[in-house]
């Protein structure tokens, strides 16, 4: 293991795994149940920042106030619930799991930090075997702040008594990176393609690029390790 980093920290969704059908089903069903109509592509443009951020975006844009406020609630826990149901719509991505068991092996502690929602998060990691590679699993429940605050980081790091600077965050978003950036923290980015598309996807690159992080894409997680252990963060 390289004397610079020593925890590395994912992001779940079009990190690890490509969750997008699971997650639009299920966003696209629970607003139809209050009378809020929204295609794929407008779900898609608002995804990052958790459930309930995301179904209070369609909520106030379609109905009164008074009534997004009134059924928030309700609507953010069936979008959850029926998430969990599609589980069987998510995919690892290509290596994932060997990647893991190769940054373990390596020495590296592992954890999750993500705004998917904790029943989310614990059907998805069961359902493939990977919950038991992180030694900590932090997700929106966890937290009062979505990313790109960097609340769900910082956590995780005083879970592991560890710093900032000799972790390692792991994301597909700008979210994550703009997460990672306000703690000076080592960010890689996994440009999966899968949330991110288009100029956004574009300029993604660039500003990984400018800060100097090391980019993967979804084919080649596996070199993730040696780059943990020997990138100059």
């Amino acid at each position: 293991m390289g004397k610079n980093i020593n925890t590395v920290i994912f992001d779940l969704d079009g990190t690890l795994i490509n969750s997008e059908p699971a997650a639009l089903g299920a966003t696209v069903e629970a607003l139809s149940r209050f009378g809020v109509s929204a295609s794929d592509p407008e779900v898609r443009e608002q995804f990052g920042g958790g459930s309930r951020k995301i179904m209070r975006y369609f909520l106030d844009r379609d109905l009164d106030p008074l009534e997004a406020d009134r059924v928030i609630d309700e609507a953010t826990d069936l979008k959850v619930s029926l998430q969990v149901s599609f589980t069987d719509r998510v995919v690892l991505l290509p290596n994932a799991k060997k990647m893991l068991q190769e940054l373990k092996d390596n020495g590296f502690r592992l954890a999750l930090a993500t705004m998917a929602a904790r029943d989310v998060v614990d059907k998805v990691t069961s359902h493939h075997g990977i919950d038991g590679y992180f030694d900590h699993i932090l997700t929106a429940d966890d937290v009062v702040r979505v990313k790109p605050d960097p609340e769900v980081l910082t956590k995780t790091v005083e879970l592991f008594g560890g710093q900032v600077n000799s972790s390692l965050y792991i994301g597909d978003s700008t979210h994550d990176l703009e997460a990672a950036v306000s703690l000076a923290m080592p960010f890689l980015l996994v440009d999966s393609g899968i949330f991110v598309r288009g100029e956004t996807r574009t300029q993604l690159r660039i500003s990984a690029e400018e800060h100097g992080y090391p980019i993967v894409d979804r084919e080649g997680l596996l070199d993730i390790c040696e780059i943990a252990k020997n990138h100059p963060f």
